[in-house]
């Protein structure tokens, strides 16, 4: 039996899942864009999870699409659809998960790898990592990653990036702004001492609250035109927050200065029943 392309392991309420194909440096594969879905999946059904982090094995993060098994494919192809299709699920899967979820770059990100990270709400970076869009290199698009990617580049940035393929360091990243933070290359634990830092604000926060955040956001980025479509959703997740039995239980826990039991709550915002 062949070894799994993407492994999903977890502790205590963080799931992570790793890409795990460190010869072919973690390229994206047919069968890793299934296994990924079903990672994804697990952990959005799962109500004990409550962060989710993504990183890759070995040396690199992810090296971006497998070029050499596309290459034996018919773009028009029925297999060569669902491929495509699978992988561009890997991204909007990613963003739409209602965990908040880390990417761990522990390498380089290339490619498909740059649209992960873009699809992650915090990224957390090796110092010798870093992003590169290298298809225009190879008379290729980064069009199924764009999706995630320009709207939090913006086009200027974006058309830079994709048309050069140049490097970016992650110095550079967090300079522009879509790294969260570098590890510090005095200390070889940073980068994980860096992602647990992360994962302790995360925890300390209800998981529909999160959930409700992330929904929020994407709403009124997609609404940004319209302010009365904006004020109206906005006034209509305020009163629902407001009245959920996650919100009574943080807002009773802070009156008594104690600190509140997110365990006992889903992503619904109500208490388990036991």
């Amino acid at each position: 039996m062949s070894e799994k392309e993407v492994l999903y392991t977890q502790q205590g309420a963080v799931a992570t899942i790793t890409l795990n194909r460190p010869k072919r440096g973690n390229a994206l594969s047919g069968p890793m864009a299934a296994q990924f879905a079903e990672a994804i999946q697990r952990a959005s059904d799962d109500a004990t999870v409550r962060v989710l982090i993504l990183t890759g094995n070995g040396k690199y993060f992810c090296t971006g699409m497998d070029l050499t098994s596309q290459s034996n494919n018919d773009a028009d192809s029925p297999t060569a659809s669902d491929a495509v299709t699978a992988t561009q699920s890997m991204f909007t899967n990613l963003s739409r998960c209602p965990k908040p979820t880390i990417a761990r770059v522990n390498g380089p990100a290339l490619g498909g790898g740059v649209g992960l990270v873009f699809a992650c709400n915090f990224r957390i970076v090796h110092p010798a990592a870093y992003f590169s869009m290298p298809e225009v290199h190879r008379g290729l698009i980064p069009a199924l990653i764009s999706e995630v990617i320009v709207p939090q580049l913006g086009s200027f940035r974006a058309k830079q990036y994709m048309l050069s393929g140049e490097r970016v360091s992650a110095a550079e990243g967090y300079r522009v702004g879509f790294v969260t933070a570098v590890a510090d290359p005095q200390d070889e634990a940073s980068l994980d001492k860096k992602v647990q830092e992360y994962v302790a604000l995360l925890l300390q926060s209800g998981p529909g609250a999160m959930r409700d955040v992330k929904n929020l956001v994407d709403a009124v980025d997609a609404r940004g035109g319209n302010k009365e479509a904006v004020s109206a959703y906005v006034r209509e997740a305020f009163g629902k927050m407001i009245s959920s039995e996650e919100a009574a239980h943080g807002i009773g826990a802070f009156a008594s200065r104690e600190k509140p039991n997110w365990d006992e709550f889903g992503l619904g915002g109500v208490k388990a029943k036991l």
